[in-house]
């Protein structure tokens, strides 16, 4: 028994020891990250005589291509900045399209609303499958798209779009009116192939994702005119027929009827989107590399949309982690977008000091409000700008011999928040909710905030 006893004794020693050195490893690593995070925070007098308003002036004038960044979905003031960007790119550099990290379907039913459509914003809102829509904030931007396009010329009206493909269920009444009224299937066919893409009878999978796709493609197939049809039948080229089109939609001559032009495109385009989310269940490549590439490939369509109806020029909204130029971990849609427009594509990032967030708790479905720091020491002289807000625009920081030019050109922790909360992030931050990078890296400008405060979502009526 004594012999027992002291082995007892040795155990708890042992016990102990062990839980004093794991208190003392704990101690220690938080007390890096606490110590990370005073240093971040210390005053650069030198960044305050860079700091900008935003504002279209000091942006290019020679993009297309516009992104502003989210660094996390569920922050109020990264939503109020979608309006104040897009607003400055409508009114200084005549922009006439916004697109959204939202699906192409429930965005094309928001655009008609901004057309003169019947409703109201707070309605539209409601339309969005993310719930981070829901917001009084999107509210403003698409009232504020509607109240513009109300007195403005036809060629300065605006547009709403989507190019995300996660949430087809939005163009299934679209899609079914237009392709029954203009006779491309029966009633009976279509419910058989896409019923399962409706509302809550969402049922797309892997068994039916093959049929789905070769249904899109016939009646893509029956909507989209042969180019040598139409060469046969006007005796132009189909370049020729096309720069026609779009010369009969400025001068509205020719019989073409824009809302009808504008119908048929969206059609392709939900037909697209649509085909995209089938092919997610058949593809055995990485969701993301999959996600982006489509995205992607919709921001040049809806590029090449409004090259015939507008001015050939948008705005793109997204998360950070999409719009970003440069990704080491795989070609994400900014990347693409960089690779095929080079500078004519041009990257706004956002980061601040301090967020709190209304966030999706991981794996469930309900909601909650958690703060988090970046550490970015940009984003911590914010508090010293009007409004704790500011902007540093890369191409005009040229001294390398500033502190400014030095900074921006060396990695650093940048806010990165996903939709998806866990305990476990505040044990690993920087392989959570935190990216190392140097700015200029990613992104030709940033908007820094010193705080951030949750979006509050809107109770459907």
């Amino acid at each position: 028994m004594k012999m027992i006893g002291k082995l007892l004794k040795l155990v708890g020693k042992v016990v102990l020891t062990l839980l004093a050195f794991l208190f003392v490893c704990v101690l220690l690593y938080f007390g890096k990250l606490k110590f990370e995070e005073v240093q971040a925070h210390r005053e650069i007098k030198d960044v305050q005589a860079e700091m900008k308003p935003l504002s279209a002036e000091y942006i290019p004038e020679n993009i297309f291509i516009l992104s502003i960044g989210e660094a996390a979905h569920g922050c109020k003031e990264m939503q109020e900045l979608k309006l104040s960007v897009f607003k400055e790119m409508v009114e200084k550099r005549g922009f006439t399209a916004f697109a959204l990290e939202a699906d192409y379907g429930e965005c094309a039913e928001i655009n008609r609303f901004i057309q003169g459509g019947e409703g109201s914003a707070e309605e539209m809102v409601q339309k969005f499958a993310f719930p981070i829509y829901h917001t009084k904030e999107m509210a403003e931007l698409i009232s504020w798209m509607r109240e513009w396009n109300a007195s403005a010329p036809e060629e300065k009206k605006v547009r709403f779009y989507g190019f995300d493909m996660q949430d087809p269920e939005g163009s299934y009444a679209f899609l079914k009116e237009y392709s029954l009224s203009h006779k491309l299937t029966s009633e009976e066919e279509f419910s058989k192939n896409l019923d399962c893409i409706k509302g809550e009878n969402f049922s797309l999978n892997e068994k039916n994702a093959g049929e789905v796709i070769a249904f899109l493609d016939s009646l893509k197939e029956k909507a989209e005119k042969n180019p040598e049809e139409a060469q046969q039948e006007t005796g132009n080229t189909a370049d020729e027929q096309e720069a026609k089109e779009k010369q009969a939609l400025e001068d509205n001559q020719d019989g073409i009827d824009k809302q009808a032009f504008k119908e048929h495109l969206d059609f392709l385009m939900e037909l697209n989107t649509v085909r995209q989310a089938a092919e997610t269940w058949l593809s055995k490549e990485n969701s993301s590399v999959l996600r982006d590439r489509d995205m992607e490939e919709n921001v040049k369509k809806i590029l090449e949309i409004e090259q015939k109806i507008g001015s050939g020029k948008l705005v793109v909204s997204a998360h950070d982690g999409h719009i970003q130029k440069e990704n080491p971990i795989y070609n994400s849609m900014g990347v693409l977008l960089t690779k095929d427009f080079g500078e004519a594509y041009y990257a706004i990032g956002t980061d601040v000091w301090k967020v709190t967030d209304n966030i999706k708790v991981l794996g469930e479905a309900k909601r909650t409000v958690q703060s988090f720091v970046s550490v970015d020491p940009l984003a911590a002289q914010a508090r010293f700008a009007k409004g704790k807000q500011y902007a540093l625009f890369f191409s005009g920081i040229t001294d390398e011999k500033s502190k400014v030019y030095q900074l921006i050109h060396t990695p650093m922790e940048m806010l990165q928040l996903g939709e998806g909360y866990s305990f476990l992030m505040r044990f690993f931050p920087n392989r959570s909710y935190r990216v190392k990078s140097a700015p200029v890296q990613r992104y030709d400008s940033v908007i820094y905030l010193y705080e951030g405060n949750p979006i509050e979502l809107l109770e459907k009526k």
